[in-house]
């Protein structure tokens, strides 16, 4: 996905190599994850794209349980 005109776009890489991209501005913001494998690596792995456009309450609730998921990682290493 090329980034929208005007829209901001943020790309967080992940370990593993995939990445996520959100894409916002004033009025949408979209939520995309990308996980390229190339074929000569594995023939039978897939690369897949799927975004999904969120709503300030969808984005705030996965905001909500991504912090709360790492605050329960980062006690139980404590």
């Amino acid at each position: 996905m090329a980034t929208p005109k005007g829209m901001r776009a943020q790309k967080i890489p992940t370990a593993s190599g995939d990445a996520v991209h959100v894409y916002s501005d004033r009025e949408t913001i979209i939520l995309q994850l990308r996980r390229e494998v190339a074929s000569e690596v594995d023939l039978l792995s897939p690369s897949c794209k799927v975004a999904v456009q969120l709503s300030d309450a969808e984005a705030l609730a996965i905001a909500g349980e991504l912090l709360a998921a790492v605050a329960a990682r980062m006690k139980a290493k404590a």
